[in-house]
């Protein structure tokens, strides 16, 4: 009887000293945020991926994607102490070609950059926040059903310094744009336009027209595109890295009325000098082709690449009324 009451004892004291699973994320969220003031990136991820995704844990999610953008040369310390002022410089978005992520060299194709994917990685950590399923939207209102407005509130401020990053990225890339004066088609490419918009039995002609008038280059049919967005690569791959551009975009639309309100200084000014300008290239966009349906507002992946409703005439549409006018030469 005595040997059973000390197994019971020693089995009672065995679980009762162990960490519970709230405190083993704590830990590992401690562990990481000191791995991350050493600059020791992976350590991080490794002791935050090991303890297993805490989907609707804000605090370890917010570190989570604070480590792959740390992997991906991402700092919001950097970003908001000198990228953020370039933002508008030249004016709307040139200036977020600029930025020092949208400057560090990347392997081709773009997609499959390591750096660009582990900062979408730290995108996609946030914009699904909550456990938010692969086939929902992630928007700013669909993060509110799982964290309270406080925790909303800090994943999208971090969500919208990381998008705006990736962003300049992209437009760096396959704007072609120049790494001194962050101007579109005056980098080392050869492209002046992002894309191709050589159908005019499908794109609308009152898209035609504003490629047309568009200033100095871009002028359809006679400026080429980048090379992974020309219209010769295989279909579903150019679709895809055309999606990737348009839930970017937005993305960022879609997270500014819930921060612009609370920004101040710098981040109040370019934010909403990208409001403004973004929102108007939008307004532009529906009038020019009203029927350009969930394009104009999807900021999800999957379902822009399978969605038979996102014809790449719409994206071409949105590419020319959107990335064109946001990042001139």
């Amino acid at each position: 009887m005595l040997k059973r009451l000390v197994f019971i004892f020693t089995l009672f004291m065995i679980f009762s000293c162990g960490k519970n699973a709230d405190e083993k994320t704590a830990s590992a969220v401690l562990s990481a945020n000191i791995y991350l003031s050493k600059g020791n990136c992976q350590a991080a991820i490794n002791v935050l991926e090991d303890n297993g995704r805490q989907n609707n844990d804000a605090h370890y999610l917010k570190v989570l994607a604070s480590a792959y953008a740390c992997r991906a040369g991402f700092a919001a310390t950097t970003f908001i102490a000198s990228d953020l002022a370039l933002t508008g410089s030249p004016a709307p978005l040139g200036g977020t070609t600029l930025y020092s992520t949208s400057l560090l060299s990347t392997t081709s194709p773009l997609q499959n950059d390591t750096r660009f994917s582990d900062l979408q990685t730290a995108i996609q950590i946030l914009l699904y926040a909550g456990g938010i399923p692969s086939t929902v939207e992630p928007t700013a209102s669909e993060r509110l059903k799982y964290f309270s407005s406080d925790e909303a509130g800090e994943i999208n401020s971090q969500l919208l310094f990381m998008m705006f990053a990736q962003l300049g990225k992209y437009m760096h890339v396959y704007g072609n744009g120049d790494a001194a004066l962050g101007k579109k088609g005056a980098g080392s490419g050869a492209n002046k336009c992002f894309t191709g918009y050589t159908d005019a039995g499908i794109v609308s002609a009152s898209v035609l027209a504003v490629i047309a008038a568009l200033p100095v280059t871009c002028r359809r049919p006679a400026e080429s595109s980048h090379a992974e967005l020309a219209t010769a690569i295989v279909a579903s791959t150019r679709k895809s890295r055309l999606c990737h551009g348009v839930v970017l975009l937005n993305g960022l639309l879609n997270i500014l009325p819930s921060v612009v309100g609370s920004a101040t200084g710098t981040l109040g000014t370019q934010a909403s000098a990208f409001s403004v300008a973004a929102n108007a290239a939008s307004a532009a966009l529906k009038l020019a082709d009203p029927a350009i349906g969930i394009v104009a507002s999807t900021i999800n992946q999957t379902s822009c690449e399978d969605n038979s409703n996102v014809p790449v005439a719409k994206l071409e549409s949105y590419f020319a009324l959107m990335y064109e006018s946001i990042f001139l030469p």
